[in-house]
């Protein structure tokens, strides 16, 4: 795995991240935090902050056999540690990227799913 990025370094690759999958007709970013435990001191840990673009080059089971497959784009992977210092700078400045990286996404349409239950629960109502 690539060494860990600077905080600047970091947001902007986190942005155009955010930006270029957002401009996908499907995609998804993942974001984790885990702390990093240091077992000499006994002091608050460094928090380690991860983001990938889910991509995986596993190849399409779907897809048929004597196709070839496009070579996918290869997974991209983001990260960074915070020390405990820059905890309350680095976390206001991230949600401001992730907010902005969010604009792009379309509101859950849950009509679907709505109608299914209610059509599914209507048939099986019985008189006691």
């Amino acid at each position: 795995m690539p060494a860990h990025l600077g905080h600047e370094e970091f947001f902007t690759s986190l942005t155009t991240l955010l930006t270029t999958t957002s401009q996908k007709t499907r995609g998804s970013v993942y974001l984790t935090q885990k702390p990093l435990l240091n077992t000499t001191t006994s002091e608050q840990p460094s928090i380690l902050i991860r983001a990938t673009d889910g991509n995986t080059n596993a190849p399409n089971p779907k897809t048929p056999q004597g196709k070839k497959a496009q070579s996918a784009p290869p997974k991209v992977k983001l990260s960074t540690v915070v020390s405990p210092e820059e905890l309350e700078a680095f976390y206001a400045r991230y949600a401001e990227v992730c907010k902005a990286g969010m604009t792009g996404l379309k509101k859950r349409d849950r009509k679907k799913g709505k109608a299914k239950a209610k059509g599914g629960a209507a048939g099986k109502v019985t008189k006691a």
